[in-house]
């Protein structure tokens, strides 16, 4: 994905998504799993619409957990979208 393409899903992104996405990436980092995410999330760059599909088949197993999993539901819309995990890789590495 081009650095164009990726500028035009970061602005088409909210400030919420912006910050969901801030919040992970602090939040992987502060648990010092920079590399096992970055690793991950790249192998699992071509398979990111089917993740956000799998995040749907398990919502009603987290509303369990969770009484308002607000966040998942955040977090799947923004995964369909083509690029979205690039957008979290480079916040990831510019956090390391």
């Amino acid at each position: 994905m081009s650095d164009g393409e990726l500028a035009t899903l970061e602005a088409s992104l909210s400030d919420d998504d912006r910050a969901l996405l801030d919040q992970l990436a602090e939040g992987i980092v502060r648990r010092r799993l920079t590399p096992a995410a970055l690793f991950f999330l790249e192998s699992m760059k071509p398979m990111g619409f089917v993740g956000s599909q799998m995040m749907v088949f398990l919502r009603p197993i987290i509303s369990v957990v969770w009484s308002d999993p607000v966040r998942w539901d955040q977090l799947q819309r923004i995964l369909e979208r083509r690029g979205s995990i690039e957008l979290l890789l480079r916040r990831l590495e510019a956090r390391a």
